[in-house]
């Protein structure tokens, strides 16, 4: 098997569990209450984006799977489903090292 990849160094993040989607109206408060907790609150350094010099929030989707072609391109995403008691999502934002 051969394949091309990259090592990336390692990352500050702080995440909270989500039972929901990125674009549910809930992100918008539940990123704010993280960036008062995490900086604000607990003197964490946010990283800021080089363009716009705002801090870098992400949502990681555990519950989706990425499908690929035999050439390597995204064939499709698969959504499973899992019960909202699960928060088996996050919102997250990156923090300088």
């Amino acid at each position: 098997l051969g394949c091309r990849y990259s090592l990336r160094p390692s990352r500050l993040v702080a995440t909270v569990p989500y039972a929901g989607n990125p674009q549910d109206e809930d992100v918008t408060q539940l990123r704010r209450q993280l960036y008062q907790q995490v900086v604000e609150k607990d003197g964490f350094k946010p990283k800021l984006d080089p363009v716009t010099n705002r801090p870098i929030f992400f949502f990681w989707m555990n519950d989706a799977k990425a499908c690929f072609t035999r050439a390597g391109g995204l064939g499709m995403a698969v959504y499973e489903w899992r019960a909202e008691w699960s928060k088996s999502n996050e919102i997250g934002i990156e923090l300088e090292c």
